[in-house]
């Protein structure tokens, strides 16, 4: 079985808000792309903008959202399809909608991204700034 992902890349300028995982059973300690699982019956761009507004209570429209890469990743006893997106967030303030699950956000610049990230997201960002549209995490 295959999940479905989302994520999105929120930016202003060369900067990208990421969030700390804080309690969770995958990824605790470490930043993240805010994003998460397309429910039954959603579209991608659907759970692109339900997840934003659940983490970082900004409210975008579908159509604020551009694909820009897809990675598909092998894990412990997890397979998963992410569709990493991006928007800009100029003017926007994002706010920690979940502080039980993310315990700092913070903008970073692009080339600056920090050591404790979750790995294949960490890869896609790497991906995204050399034009490749798509990646593999976890295959040998």
């Amino acid at each position: 079985m295959v999940t479905l992902y989302v994520l999105a890349l929120l930016c202003v300028g060369d900067e990208l808000l990421l969030l700390r995982r804080h309690n969770a059973s995958f990824g605790d300690g470490l930043y993240s792309i805010p994003g998460g699982k397309v429910e039954l019956d959603e579209t991608a761009l659907q759970a692109i903008s339900r997840e934003v507004a659940e983490e970082v209570g900004l409210t975008l429209p579908e159509s604020a959202f551009t694909l820009v890469h897809t990675f598909h990743r092998k894990g412990v006893g997890e397979y998963l399809i992410a569709l990493c997106f991006i928007a800009d967030a100029t003017g926007m303030h994002p706010k920690n909608m979940e502080p039980e699950k993310h315990d700092d956000m913070k903008f970073v610049a692009l080339n600056e991204l920090p050591g404790k990230m979750i790995p294949a997201h960490k890869q896609a960002l790497e991906c995204i700034t050399r034009g490749i549209p798509y990646s593999q995490h976890g295959w040998e």
